[in-house]
């Protein structure tokens, strides 16, 4: 058996038996990478525990209070095992400040301390029978980082370094139809969860969203991000979707800058109801009817409806999941793009995004579409 604590107390429960006031156990040191900081600007602390007495085995537990003045994170964890009785802890946290004010952060740091015996006791064969070690605690006051948060010189919308892109896949509808529109943020800093890019009412248009999350990784310099902003938008005519614009402030580069976004102009194509209706008895010539047409005509129309009255009663989003007894909906769907409108308006939330994403591209790339298939790989993961 080795008696180094590192490797054995992942199998146990550990038990505090005492508090015991002893700052000889080790050394510590707390460093961090800047002295002040922007609001929202990534800060990384480094705490370094290192066993002085070598009597026991022993492991070191720390942590940053939490505060509404800062956001905090665990970067990394990493114990070395110098051999016996000797360990050097390591701990890595990011801290983003979201106030512009001199910030104090505390800290809680344990020093646990186990014999030899007590972990030997505690080590079974049979990891279910195994008891807890019995451990000697002793809590080490840290003095309280003062952080300098630098006051930002104007309002911004990001802070970091960004990118941003746009893509539409049409701007020509019928006025049933409906526009998928992305823009995809991509960089480095802050992540701000509730960054509403499109954040403007377009006259007569009816607008869904969604927010996709392709990369979001934490690091030194603070979050990796690659996220979509993904829209779906209606409406009965001509609308212009705006050219929009993103403040952000990069503290790596000390300075402002603007992200934007072109404007983009859909003209939609009305659909005249008069032809709907035949004034004769007789079938009307070939080039006067279109029997798909108007079978589309009256799906799109009642799938607006729904959509709209269900966008107007949702409180809270901008979608309302309106499950159908069964999914008559889907397995009535007749087309590609019928069948994704009814996923992006009434399924959106059931974990189907694989779904939209290959019915958008079969629309966009005019790629072979196999509906029944994709109709029965839906229901199989709705059912």
């Amino acid at each position: 058996m080795k008696n180094t604590l590192g490797k054995v107390l992942p199998l146990f429960i550990l038990f505090t038996l005492s508090l015991v006031a002893n700052t000889n156990l080790a050394t510590y040191q707390l460093t961090t990478d800047k002295k002040s900081v922007h609001i929202k600007e990534p800060l990384l602390i480094t705490f370094t525990a290192k066993q002085k007495n070598h009597n026991d085995n022993m492991f070191f537990s720390f942590n940053v209070k939490k505060s509404p003045d800062y956001e905090v994170k665990l970067l990394h964890k990493t114990i070395q095992d110098n051999g016996y009785h000797n360990t050097i802890t390591t701990f890595e946290y990011i801290l983003f400040a979201l106030k512009e004010k001199t910030l104090h952060v505390n800290f809680d740091f344990i020093i646990r301390t186990a014999s030899d015996k007590a972990v030997k006791q505690s080590y079974v064969d049979d990891h279910d029978d195994s008891i807890a070690i019995s451990t000697y605690d002793t809590k080490v006051a840290l003095q309280p980082l003062t952080l300098k948060v630098k006051k930002l010189t104007r309002h911004v919308d990001l802070v970091g370094d960004f990118s941003l892109n746009s893509d539409i896949d049409t701007t020509k509808i019928d006025q049933y139809g409906a526009v998928n529109l992305h823009y995809i943020l991509t960089g480095k800093g802050y992540k701000e969860l509730h960054l509403n890019i499109l954040n403007k009412q377009i006259p007569n248009v009816t607008i869904f969203s969604k927010i996709k999350d392709n990369i979001s990784k934490l690091t030194k310099e603070g979050y990796v991000i690659n996220t979509e902003y993904i829209y779906a938008l209606t409406s009965n005519s001509d609308f212009t979707i705006p050219a929009l614009s993103l403040e952000v402030y990069s503290p790596r580069k000390d300075r402002y800058y603007t992200l934007h976004a072109k404007a983009y102009t859909v003209k939609v194509k009305k659909i005249d109801t008069s032809v709907l209706l035949d004034k004769t008895n007789a079938p009307k010539a070939e080039s006067f009817i279109n029997i798909e047409a108007i079978k589309e005509f009256f799906i799109y129309a009642l799938l607006f409806l729904s959509g709209y009255l269900a966008a107007k009663l949702s409180q809270k989003s901008f979608f309302t999941k309106k499950k159908k007894e069964k999914f008559e909906d889907i397995k009535n769907a007749k087309t590609a793009k019928e069948l994704l409108l009814l996923l992006v308006m009434h399924y959106q939330h059931r974990g189907l995004d694989e779904y939209i994403t290959k019915l958008e591209t079969i629309a966009k790339e005019k790629q072979p579409l196999h509906l029944n298939t994709i109709k029965k790989d839906i229901l199989s993961k709705l059912m």
